[in-house]
């Protein structure tokens, strides 16, 4: 969406000549219901702990481009296929996508943004 026209609708609802609801309305019928996500975040907890102790940030096309490079070996143990992993990110909206824990403790999110 192009900034001229979030500036234009936000002036309409300053000039009251809109509502925010019709607003948003507009803003999401601009750029699409749902925001295309640009790049994903993995946080790995250790048991109890509030803060992650790895944070890893990519573009999701370069974690797109990294699953070329997994042995098949490991892609053949996985319980989710990894292309079906790729197309469910490709229609994930933006926000947390995944959370797991294992029976020790640690803990596991994944984020798109």
């Amino acid at each position: 969406m192009s900034s001229e026209a979030t500036l234009r609708i936000l002036r309409m609802v300053s000039e009251g000549k809109i509502t925010a609801e019709e607003a948003e309305k507009l803003l999401e019928a601009i750029e699409g219901a749902h925001p295309e996500a640009k790049s994903i975040t993995v946080l790995v907890f250790e048991k109890g702990k509030e803060k992650p102790n790895v944070r890893i940030n990519l573009p999701l096309s370069l974690a797109r481009f990294a699953m070329n490079f997994v042995p098949a070996s490991v892609l053949a143990r996985q319980e989710i296929p990894a292309d079906t992993i790729l197309k469910a990110l490709d229609q994930a909206q933006p926000g947390k996508v995944f959370e797991v824990k294992d029976e020790e403790g640690k803990k596991v999110e994944i984020y798109l943004h």
